[in-house]
């Protein structure tokens, strides 16, 4: 029986809730754009510092609202990491908010919306409560993408929609196998002891619902038509929200279902092939590009690829979850910092073409500085977060025998040095001139520094975080 008590449980989602309502109430009575921000950050930090006590005052795992939710410390590390992020996006791009976007309360209160559907992502152990949540969080960015004044804008919104729709078809799919199967829609009471071609097609089916949103190719075909035609704050949140989101989910599922007294082989070397396309797909697609927004985009292909790496090993051993998640929340900091400092050389190039960035370094050292480094964490260069994500990845791969998709990540992260590093010769050795066209607001870089102080940090102490990861992961 559900009782009050557990609303306390999730009372992050409830105040983000009304910190949306709030926010569009308000634009009825101020026309001050500072006060609508203003309030939209105060509930994102209030928010957040709920989740921090929780987290630092947790006991034991509780299962809620008719066990469909679980409140625990996986959902909280996740939990805090999604609000910090949306927090430092809204921060940053305060400027393009208030300059680029015509409806500014509907655009944060839709964001924060998505926000709290990624929340309950994350806390679902039920498959239809997982399904009402990914809705929650998709539909809201399908709006937002269209708040852009480009001319892609539209047409990316409409591709999103339709495969947005398409993913969800197939997972529900998925969904309807496994529940017949095993007469049960919980994670907490699914079990999979036994191969069957229904338990096959249902796990193929729910996870290609999955690859769809979380950009795996060959399921990827919105993502650079989608970046390219997004409000920069949207691309942002896509490649950092969304993907700490949509692999928490992944790790919870893989996590609960599989028995450890069964072998999922072919289950593992179907995923296998999908990793390795995906990395492959996504940096020979990156290398092609000559517009920023889309080689980043190909750019969360081919990481998707590598996180996916994790998710293979976690079949084999749940230990291997934390390394994942490790992972998903260096490279969500990293793209902050990339893309945060790329939006600030937007403002002063207006352009995103690769070759606006020709000289950077000697007109803009410290946005030149700031973006190298994302780009090296990237990259997995040594003394930062993304190498020592891929080293982990990698190690719990050669762990649990996936020794060739270990050198195929390793491979694949070479070939990306070819793209990575030709951003960085032409910011830093080119001699052409840097045009400049317009200006920029320094918050971009602020936001963006603190990003590039915390891939530094992690990646030189990792075990700041990675002992907690663990600890949490151990719980699940």
């Amino acid at each position: 029986m559900m009782e009050y008590s557990e609303l306390i449980y999730i009372l992050s989602p409830i105040i983000l809730v009304f910190t949306s309502l709030f926010v569009l109430m308000i634009d009825f009575f101020t026309s001050r754009k500072s006060i609508i921000l203003f309030s939209a950050l105060t509930g994102l930090v209030i928010s957040a510092m709920v989740s921090i006590l929780q987290f630092i005052s947790f006991e034991a795992n509780q299962s809620i609202f008719f066990d469909t939710l679980v409140f625990d410390k996986f959902y909280l590390f996740s939990a805090i990491s999604l609000i910090l992020i949306t927090s430092a996006i809204l921060l940053a791009f305060y400027d393009y908010i208030v300059n680029q976007i015509s409806f500014r309360s509907e655009f944060i209160s839709l964001l924060l919306l998505s926000l709290v559907g990624s929340l309950f992502v994350i806390m679902a152990t039920d498959f239809i409560t997982i399904y009402l949540s990914l809705e929650l969080s998709s539909l809201p960015i399908i709006a937002l993408i269209a708040f852009g004044r480009g001319k892609f804008s539209l047409e990316a919104a409409f591709k999103y929609l339709i495969l947005a729709s398409f993913s969800t078809g197939i997972f529900l799919t998925g969904v309807v196998y496994i529940y017949g199967v095993t007469g049960s829609l919980s994670l907490n009471n699914i079990i999979l002891s036994e191969i069957n071609p229904a338990i096959i097609l249902g796990l193929v089916f729910l996870f290609i619902g999955l690859a769809f949103k979380l950009s795996i190719a060959p399921w990827h075909m919105w993502t650079p038509d989608t970046y390219q035609g997004s409000p920069m704050p949207i691309v942002t949140y896509l490649s950092t929200g969304s993907k700490v989101a949509g692999f928490a989910l992944s790790i919870r599922i893989f996590s609960e279902i599989f028995s450890s007294n069964i072998s999922f082989t072919n289950l593992i070397i179907f995923l296998s092939i999908i990793s390795f396309a995906s990395m492959t797909v996504g940096n020979l697609g990156a290398i092609l590009q000559k517009d920023l927004k889309r080689l980043f985009a190909y750019s969360t292909v081919a990481h998707a690829g590598y996180m996916l790496v994790g998710i293979i090993a976690l079949i084999s051993t749940k230990s291997s979850g934390s390394t994942t998640l490790f992972y998903v929340v260096g490279y969500a900091v990293t793209n902050l910092s990339v893309f945060l400092s790329l939006q600030h050389i937007i403002n002063l190039s207006k352009s995103t073409s690769i070759e606006s960035l020709n000289g950077l370094f000697k007109s803009h050292p410290l946005v030149s500085i700031i973006f190298a480094f994302g780009i090296l964490s990237l990259l997995g260069i040594p003394a930062t977060v993304g190498f020592m994500g891929k080293v982990l990845v990698f190690s719990a791969a050669v762990n649990n025998g996936l020794i060739i998709l270990a050198i195929a990540g390793v491979i694949n992260s070479f070939i990306s040095a070819y793209y990575y590093l030709g951003l960085l010769r032409n910011i830093f050795v080119s001699s052409e001139k840097f045009v400049q066209k317009g200006n920029s607001n320094n918050t971009y870089t602020l936001v963006a520094f603190i990003s590039t102080i915390l891939v530094l940090v992690l990646g030189v102490y990792p075990d700041l975080i990675l002992s907690s990861i663990d600890n949490v992961i151990a719980e699940l």
